[in-house]
């Protein structure tokens, strides 16, 4: 049977384009003025043609130094159907009121997930503004430092919007009781804004016990105007899951999935008896859309992914002597060097683009692979 091919639209083609250029050099996307310029900003790889030549000294401010340290975003499948399916989402919330529908992005630290959190959150915006720049459609945080109490999440969304006020004294920037309750400030910008989507990064850094108030809060503002919520994060399905138990049942979340266990087991257990014909409960992972990144794979069955990923960084790559096919004839080498992890990979990627310029052969080499550490299987 022929396997089936999945048609872009332009839209979708546009869309990815438009993630691939999105910026990694460091900025605090936490804040209005910044998250704006990640949107806005388009990485682009400088032409060789006008850079100077190979032999030339390379100083910390060169743009090619700076460009091959973070180099631009390489999509591969499964990143391209999660960013599709959520631009598509999120097309259809723009015009209904009731419904919404929050997400969840999971997965091992270092597949992308972060990424693909604001990734979907720039993609959106980016369309509103071809249509409205009044607007402040994406909201973009992470949980806070200290995550017991609602008022220090609101608090954390104060701080993007800039409505918190700075402390008077040394006397007031230490005293932590005199944090001041932002939630009608907060409430009012957001809906005055039109705000539509709240990114909430490294949910792993919080439990059902304290994300639990606030997860309210987000309802609040998903039922009157219309905001969903992208919680993102390492264990981030289990923990909103976990949470939404608890403050919907009122009870702890552990006690009442082993209940059900429990009772799922002892049912099983009962000697002949007839066969229900009531439908099996089942342990309910989550209530929400899950998106799940793992690391790439490589093995017999598809080789192309992998090698898809490298070609993608090899074409990205600005430097003036670099081999024909340098990475993608070490396939089997950067796959277990880095198991998969697009954060070990571009790390190992970019740092040895750099060494390459400053040391002035311009060309990545297996040995200069072997020569770089990103902590995970160093000693392939």
């Amino acid at each position: 049977m022929k396997a089936s091919t999945t048609r872009r639209t332009p839209r979708d083609e546009h869309v990815l384009a438009h993630a691939q250029t999105a910026p990694l050099r460091f900025r605090n996307l936490f804040t209005l003025d910044d998250w704006n310029w990640y949107v806005r900003e388009e990485v682009e790889r400088p032409d060789l043609a006008t850079c100077a030549p190979t032999g030339l000294p390379v100083a910390d401010n060169d743009a090619r130094l700076i460009y091959n340290s973070h180099l631009k975003l390489v999509v591969y499948p499964e990143f391209e159907r999660t960013l599709l399916r959520a631009s598509l989402a999120f097309r259809a919330n723009e015009h209904r009121a009731e419904g919404l529908l929050d997400m969840v992005i999971d997965g091992p630290a270092g597949t992308g997930k972060s990424f693909l959190l604001r990734a979907i959150g720039r993609d959106y915006q980016a369309r509103v503004e071809k249509e409205d720049t009044s607007r402040i459609p994406v909201v973009h945080i992470t949980v806070p430092y200290e995550t017991d109490g609602k008022i220090n999440w609101i608090w954390e969304i104060a701080c993007f919007l800039g409505l918190n006020p700075p402390p008077k004294d040394n006397l007031a920037l230490f005293d932590q009781k005199r944090l001041p309750d932002l939630i009608h400030p907060v409430t009012h910008v957001l809906a005055r804004a039109r705000t539509r989507i709240l990114l909430i990064g490294d949910v792993q850094r919080t439990n059902a016990d304290q994300l639990g108030p606030a997860l309210h809060y987000f309802d609040y503002l998903r039922s009157r105007y219309q905001v969903a919520t992208i919680f993102c994060g390492t264990g981030a399905a289990d923990i909103v899951q976990a949470a939404r138990i608890r403050v919907d049942n009122h009870q702890n979340a552990e006690t009442n999935l082993q209940e059900r266990v429990k009772q799922q087991r002892a049912k099983a257990s009962l000697p002949d008896q007839e066969p229900s014909k009531e439908p099996k409960e089942q342990p309910v992972r989550s209530a929400l859309p899950v998106t799940w990144l793992d690391p790439i794979h490589c093995h017999e069955g598809d080789q192309k992914t992998w090698l898809r990923v490298l070609k993608g960084f090899e074409d990205n790559l600005c430097l003036h002597n670099l081999s024909e096919h340098a990475l993608t004839q070490h396939a089997g080498y950067l796959h277990k060097r880095t198991g998969g992890y697009l954060k070990q990979l571009s790390q190992l990627i970019c740092q040895a683009a750099v060494d390459a310029m400053q040391k002035g052969d311009e060309d990545i080499t297996l040995e200069r692979l072997t020569g770089i550490r990103v902590g995970h299987n160093d000693d392939v």
